[in-house]
């Protein structure tokens, strides 16, 4: 998703290279086109409406990061950065303090 991500940007590569077996390897991008990338990557994987759907389901972690099939640690990066948890009280103001 973080290539397509590039793509959908219409990011420019700073290099690329070919493999052994004549695949084109995508290898440079600058910072901050990998920093949109994986933000918009994230993004695609873990929508606002899916997140919001699996706290209100009750999944765990655990289970919502199997049923999308990303990782566990994309799972939360994408909690904490849209802030589901605090939209839904689950975290306390003095837990996040």
């Amino acid at each position: 998703m973080h290539e397509l991500a590039h793509i959908i940007l219409g990011h420019d590569l700073a290099s690329a290279t070919f493999a052994d077996g004549g695949e084109f390897i995508p290898s440079t991008y600058n910072q901050d086109q990998e920093d949109e990338a994986a933000w918009l990557g994230g993004t695609l994987l873990l929508p606002r409406p899916a997140l919001l759907w699996m706290r209100r389901g009750r999944l765990s972690d655990e289970d919502a990061a199997t049923h999308f099939g990303v990782s566990p640690d994309l799972l939360r990066w994408r909690i904490r950065m849209t802030g589901i948890d605090y939209q839904l009280g689950l975290v306390s103001r003095k837990a996040a303090s």
